[in-house]
């Protein structure tokens, strides 16, 4: 997530003052910033059936929806959102975390997203065989594990079997964002997903998507009005994480996130449901 510090403090400011200063962190964006990269990606298949295919290494994906900031609900009452979630013509599902941060990139946190996913991947009643393939996709700024290779490949593997593949149809791979050899397409990639202006993107399509959102009165408007939803949303989950503290009361909670006090009431008592 782009510094959240920043969002909060557009969000304080008169509207003419938010727009200009909104403006100057959207000039510095890069794909890198998973707000950003959401727009690049959010219901766009030939940009994202680019970006599957490219760290896959594989042409025969089609992918048919791609949506960005999806939440995953539970009934433990913890919410997850990912970045981009994708589905291909053969119901295979992708879904993709941006993170600069690679505490953020947990093989424990792709463990429980990945499970998250699964469980709404079935309807009650259907059969596990029907469960489909699933891709974990975490993009690093960093190289998780520190070895140059451009992508990482994990999958679960039997031991006795001279490491044969379990096949249960779940993958994790780790995209090394320092990876930087543009002779071949991941490190075009990574190389386009580190620039801040669209005239240094190697990729087309990436390019004049960036364009758009970067230096078109249209793009620079859809944007401001996606940053101001996301920091509504990190208001939230603020709040929440100030409720559960239990350091401030509703009142203070609400007057700092300026939030209506009802709303941080029913966020108190949904999380008393669940505790």
């Amino acid at each position: 997530m782009y510094q959240l510090e920043s969002e909060l403090e557009i969000a304080s400011m008169s509207k003419s003052n938010q727009k200009q200063k909104a403006l100057k962190i959207i000039a510095e964006f890069r794909m890198f910033d998973d707000t950003f990269m959401s727009a690049v990606f959010d219901k766009r298949i030939a940009e994202t059936q680019f970006l599957i295919q490219t760290i896959l290494g594989r042409d025969d994906i089609t992918v048919i929806s791609s949506k960005a900031q999806y939440t995953i609900h539970n009934i433990y009452g913890r919410e997850t959102r990912l970045d981009i979630l994708a589905k291909d013509k053969d119901g295979r599902i992708y879904h993709f975390e941006v993170q600069r941060n690679l505490s953020g990139a947990s093989t424990r946190r792709a463990r429980f997203t990945g499970a998250l996913v699964d469980i709404g991947l079935l309807k009650k009643g259907q059969p596990f065989h029907e469960l489909p393939e699933r891709y974990t996709i975490f993009i690093t700024q960093r190289d998780k594990f520190g070895k140059g290779l451009p992508v990482y490949h994990a999958e679960y593997k039997i031991t006795e079997l001279d490491n044969e593949p379990l096949g249960d149809g779940s993958y994790i791979f780790y995209v090394n964002g320092e990876f930087r050899n543009t002779d071949i397409p991941i490190g075009q990639l990574m190389h386009d997903f580190s620039c801040v202006n669209s005239d240094d993107i190697i990729n087309p399509l990436l390019r004049e998507r960036v364009k758009y959102l970067k230096e078109t009165d249209g793009g620079r408007e859809k944007m401001c009005e996606l940053m101001e939803n996301w920091i509504n949303e990190e208001k939230i989950e603020l709040a929440k994480k100030a409720l559960a503290k239990g350091d401030l009361t509703i009142e203070q909670i609400a007057d700092v996130l300026e939030l209506p006090q009802a709303f941080v009431q029913e966020l108190a008592e949904a999380q008393t449901v669940y505790a």
